[in-house]
Parts: structure tokens; C-alpha cells; sequence
């Protein structure tokens, strides 16, 4: 799954961070980043990134290219 920070929306509220820490992390900004989309089952990945109150975390399929969140 590729997993894409969009850091205009990200607000640093580290939700993200707090639920699969072995994937995001806050830069010195405050900003998350990814460190290892791997370290996380993508079912995991899915309900971590609709903890985002910013909707700040997109993943898609890496092979098709497919949108899987947000859907809108």
C-alpha cells in the first residue's frame, strides 16, 4: 500500500504516530511523515489513517493505483 502524507492538511496531532508508531513519526515541523509503510498490516494502515481528524493520511493500491482512503 503507498501511503502519502498531504502536509497541508496535517496539523501534528499525532494520531497517527500514537497507533502505528513503527509507520509514522512527526518531523521537526510537527508534521508526520512515513517511516516505514511495511511495518503496518494494511488493514491497520486503513483504520489508522480515518483516525486522522484532518484526513491528512491517502493510501492507494501500489499496483493498481487505486484510491482506498478517503474515498471522496
Amino acid at each position: 500500500m503507498k501511503i502519502t502524507i498531504d502536509r497541508t492538511k496535517c496539523e501534528g496531532y499525532a494520531k497517527c504516530v500514537q497507533a502505528a508508531p513503527k509507520v509514522f513519526k512527526l518531523d521537526a515541523k510537527m508534521i508526520a511523515e512515513v517511516i516505514d509503510p511495511r511495518a503496518e498490516a494494511d488493514d491497520k494502515l486503513v483504520l489508522v489513517a480515518k483516525l486522522c481528524p484532518t484526513k491528512a493520511i491517502l493510501l492507494e493500491d501500489e499496483g493498481t493505483g487505486k484510491k482506498i482512503f478517503p474515498l471522496e
